[in-house]
């Protein structure tokens, strides 16, 4: 037998499904529906915006990417640490693999960054924004409260929702003109992340009902997590792009 979950055989989640995902798909569901009614979100799905201030607005929400992914992925490795030593190695070892697989997605939106002429060195020697900071500063708490359960939910926000997000919005960026040089993480998210989250799903059903006190710390997680990232951190990107578009003498067309 293998010592890991394949990503195949976590697929096969339904039969397992433990109620706290229903709570999460729940509040994920709830929280697409928010991310729906902000400018920002209207902005890139317009087909009527400017694709010029679109691409400025992706280029800091990659830059937020490149500020707090290595920092929650340092956490993340930390929180799996302090799990129970009673839990199967089998299970560290697929939380492990799955941060393994998540490592250098920093890098990934870099690469995008790049492609849309940006400067590495310029990218590598910005001070992290301060959404970013707290962002990653959620992740760190779960590590110094020692609540390593409530890693789960955090994590089930990124998992979640991310390949809802990416899938949305890639057609409507390709249709802006950005080409796969300044997608790849996005295209990558859209598709390849969806078996991520089926690993994610297949981890919280059998930790939770393998330890059923961890149920109120992945949702505490969850929420924490939801409390910075996504609206306000995108919000922040939006803003920033904004004030460098007004700096321009440029008008930002109503949608």
């Amino acid at each position: 037998m293998d010592d890991t979950f394949s990503y195949e055989e976590t697929s096969r989640i339904s039969s397992r499904k433990h109620a706290v995902l229903d709570w999460l798909e729940l509040n994920v569901a709830n929280l697409l529906r928010d991310i729906e009614e902000q400018e920002f979100w209207s902005i890139v799905m317009s087909p009527d915006s400017d694709r010029v201030f679109v691409r400025a607005l992706i280029k800091e929400v990659y830059t937020e990417i490149v500020g707090y992914q290595p920092r929650v992925i340092e956490a993340a490795i930390a929180a799996i640490a302090q799990m129970p030593r009673s839990m199967s190695p089998r299970l560290i070892k697929s939380m492990l693999i799955h941060q393994a697989d998540e490592f250098e997605h920093g890098e990934m939106a870099l690469r995008d960054l790049l492609g849309l002429g940006e400067s590495e060195s310029e990218i590598r020697k910005k001070r992290i924004s301060p959404e970013a900071f707290a962002v990653a500063g959620v992740w760190w708490m779960i590590v110094h409260e020692r609540d390593p359960f409530a890693y789960l939910g955090a994590l089930y926000l990124f998992e979640g929702l991310t390949p809802i997000v990416t899938g949305l919005v890639k057609g409507r960026l390709q249709a802006k003109g950005l080409n796969e040089s300044m997608l790849g993480y996005i295209e990558f998210h859209s598709t390849e992340d969806i078996k991520h989250a089926n690993l994610v799903n297949f981890l919280i059903s059998k930790v939770a009902s393998d330890n059923p006190d961890s149920v109120e710390s992945i949702k505490h997680g969850f929420e924490s997590f939801r409390a910075v990232y996504p609206i306000p951190l995108w919000r922040a990107a939006f803003e920033r792009a904004k004030a460098n578009w007004h700096s321009s003498n440029l008008v930002l067309p109503s949608v």
